[in-house]
Formats: C-alpha cells, sequence, structure tokens
C-alpha cells in the first residue's frame, strides 16, 4: 500500500495534523457570493476526465449546481444534500435527495461513480464519508480538495487564529481518502487543478469569506480585518487568489 502521507499534493507533510479539525461550519449564502468568484474551466475538465465513461453518478453535495449541471450534461445525476436550502438553490432539472454523505441513502453499488467535490472539511467524519463514496460506487469515485498551493486555505488558517480554532489541512483529508480507497480495491490518481478567484476587491472577498465559515463569531470584524491586508497583498501580486485543488480519480 502507498504512503499517501508522502504524496506532494498532500503536503507539507511536516504540518500534518494528527487529526480532522472539523467539521467546518458553513453559510450556504455566503457560499452563493463566493461561488461566482472562481473560474471552474479546469476543475470541469479535470472532473470529466476523471468520471471518464461513467454511465451515471451520485454527486455528494451539489453545491451551486454548476458542476452538477456540466456532468449531467454527459450522464444522468443524482445529487445527494442534507441542506433543504443547499437543495432549493440547485437548478431545475437535477434530482436530489436529503441525505448526509456519512451514511448515504442508497444500495451497495448503486451507482457507476460518485462524485463528492470540496466536501470533506464540512463532514462530522471524513473517513466514513469516503467509505460510503467507496460503497455506493461500482466503478470510480471523483473527490476533489484542497492543493497545498491553496490561498484560500491559507486565509482561513488565519481565520481560524484569529477565534482559537484548530488549523485546517487538506492534505490529511486528500491523504486519508487515497489510503481508504485503495484499499476498497480502487487504483489512485491524484492530479493538481489550478483555481483561480478573482474577486472585486480584497475587502469584499475577505468578508464574504469570513461569513462563510464565522457568520455568528464575535470576532467577525476582527477577522476581515485580519485576513484583508494579506488578500490585497496577493491580488496586487497576480490579480487573483488561488483555489487550487486536487481531484482524486479512483477507479476499480
Amino acid at each position: 500500500m502507498s504512503d499517501w502521507r508522502s504524496h506532494p499534493l498532500c503536503g507539507p507533510r511536516e504540518t500534518l495534523p494528527a487529526r480532522f479539525w472539523g467539521p467546518e461550519s458553513f453559510n450556504p449564502e455566503a457560499w452563493l457570493d463566493l461561488a461566482p468568484l472562481f473560474s471552474l474551466e479546469a476543475e470541469l475538465a479535470a472532473i470529466l476526465d476523471a468520471l471518464g465513461d461513467s454511465t451515471d453518478v451520485v454527486d455528494v453535495g451539489g453545491g451551486t449546481g454548476l458542476i452538477t449541471q456540466a456532468v449531467a450534461r454527459r450522464m444522468p445525476v443524482l445529487v445527494i444534500e442534507p441542506s433543504a436550502a443547499q437543495r432549493d438553490h440547485l437548478p431545475p432539472g437535477i434530482t436530489a435527495r436529503e441525505g448526509r454523505i456519512e451514511a448515504l441513502p442508497l444500495e451497495d453499488r448503486s451507482h457507476d461513480a460518485a462524485l463528492a467535490t470540496w466536501v470533506l472539511q464540512y463532514t462530522d467524519d471524513p473517513q466514513r464519508a469516503v467509505r460510503e463514496l467507496a460503497r455506493v460506487a461500482r466503478r470510480r469515485v471523483v473527490i476533489v480538495q484542497g492543493a497545498p498551493s491553496n490561498e484560500l486555505i491559507d486565509i482561513y488558517n488565519i481565520e481560524a487564529r484569529v477565534v482559537g480554532a484548530s488549523l485546517g489541512h487538506h492534505g490529511l483529508l486528500v491523504s486519508g481518502a487515497a489510503e481508504i480507497l485503495e484499499q476498497a480495491g480502487f487504483s489512485i490518481v491524484l492530479t493538481h487543478v489550478p483555481i483561480p478567484c478573482t474577486p472585486r476587491d480584497a475587502r469584499s472577498l475577505a468578508e464574504i469569506f469570513a461569513r462563510m465559515h464565522w457568520w455568528q463569531d464575535p470576532k467577525l470584524a476582527e477577522i476581515i480585518a485580519a485576513t484583508t491586508p494579506v488578500i490585497a497583498t496577493l491580488l496586487a501580486a497576480r490579480g487573483m487568489v488561488t483555489d487550487d485543488a486536487v481531484v482524486i480519480s479512483a477507479t476499480r
């Protein structure tokens, strides 16, 4: 078996936490403000390539539905989403059912492929979640999480320091998922995907991103003040902030 913790896309290994830091809180309204700031072309292409010749897919956590719609143009899609607000925001024509990734309301190997994009950090138990994806998928599992070059995760960790929360490290999620899927009989490929985030200005992104996770925290204004200059420096250098991804492509 591979030691996925040593893979460059699971790094940096020296800061890999001993345990999961979450679940992170999630504000659907802030997500709807944040999602249009991303350029998704590379991510969509990588996901479709990973799904390959799949005949149907269960998409766990459909987000805004943009990725789901792209996949649905290739194959039938069922969305499993616990939030009624999120299900209401899905585009017309997308079939959705209530359910959580840790206990999918589906039979074993009921779908050719299972897809989870940017979901594991919001789960109660990421390992159980990945086992559920492996259970319901006949041939393919595709998972998207953050790459070591992801600057939005760095900004999240600045926010976490302000409120005294544990720091996030998506390498723990990626390496753990790869290990579980390999044990379930899948062959694994990890791919780095660049995803630019281009906000109107530093302050607006700081506000939106702070509301994503800490909208009820009394230190919200302090969080925004801490991250605004960091975002401003990144925008001044390149005109964007990276939300780079790792796409886990698992086949059997």
